[in-house]
């Protein structure tokens, strides 16, 4: 039975809770940012890690609502966020709504609204340590001592997760078998790249596919084209980078694909037709 109420705004960890890396919080107790900007990336933390997941579509009128303000201001804010690489625009096409996530490594934030340095300092004085253990006892007057009753302890509760698990995906999986893809054609040209969680992969292409409404088969053609191009390959190695580089990646895809004939006269090969059709998938 839920041991808070919602209805009197009385909160408890039983009856749900958002897991936050400890750096994040101390990070932004120490950042110069104004209370709405504070505001933004709370109502951010709810809606990805409150739910599991690193990113959410999110609109401005549900940030204004959230932070208590109006469209245009939260707007200029989430920009200015955005600018200070604390959270970032993953996805945005017209008439969609974005889709955002929180930069995570604080030393990449703009140094204008918090200083490592001072954050390092601060970890290192042990300033994020609890200190109640050490703690004096409190003190009473006058007061008799009752003796002390051996009570059988009882464990804890556990608390109870509120959050799924994250999906595992089978080997069959379309989410898996794009994210195969392009590791199989990243190997192809760094037979050394470290091999990556092939599940956390497929969990960023599920998001992909499900949130920036991608055409699987476009998906495939794009990844085919960004690992043959010498300049896109060396930079295309992750699902995250595909995805930020997508719309880039598939109008140069298009206009390649559109200067076909340019590419025949030049003298293709019979041999070559494959790797060209391939190439411009």
């Amino acid at each position: 039975m839920p041991r808070g109420d919602r209805e009197r705004l009385k909160a408890d960890c039983e009856d749900g809770f958002t897991k936050i890396a400890n750096l994040i919080l101390e990070a932004m107790a120490l950042s110069k940012l104004n209370g709405t900007q504070k505001g933004i990336c709370l109502f951010l933390w709810r809606r990805t890690y409150g739910w599991n997941h690193s990113e959410d579509a999110v609109s401005l009128a549900e940030f204004a609502a959230a932070c208590g303000t109006t469209k245009t201001y939260v707007s200029r804010q989430v920009t200015d966020l955005i600018n200070k690489n604390i959270i970032r625009r993953v996805s945005y096409q017209p008439g969609k709504t974005p889709v955002y996530t929180f930069e995570t490594s604080v030393a990449d934030w703009d140094q204008s609204c918090l200083e490592p340095q001072a954050l390092s300092k601060n970890i290192k004085q042990g300033l994020y340590e609890c200190a109640t253990d050490e703690l004096p006892k409190k003190i009473t007057h006058n007061t008799p001592q009752i003796p002390a009753v051996s009570v059988k302890s009882k464990p804890l509760k556990t608390i109870r997760k509120t959050v799924k698990k994250q999906e595992i995906y089978a080997s069959d999986s379309l989410p898996y078998q794009l994210s195969e893809l392009l590791l199989n054609k990243i190997l192809e040209h760094l037979p050394g790249f470290k091999r990556p969680d092939l599940q956390k992969w497929a969990w960023q292409m599920e998001a992909m596919l499900r949130l920036d409404k991608r055409d699987p088969d476009e998906v495939k053609s794009v990844i085919h084209f960004a690992q043959k191009d010498p300049f896109w390959r060396t930079n295309i190695l992750s699902i995250e980078k595909l995805r930020r580089q997508y719309d880039q990646l598939n109008s140069k895809r298009l206009q390649n694909r559109a200067s076909s004939a340019n590419f025949y006269s030049e003298g293709i090969t019979v041999g070559e037709e494959n790797d060209y059709e391939q190439f411009f998938k």
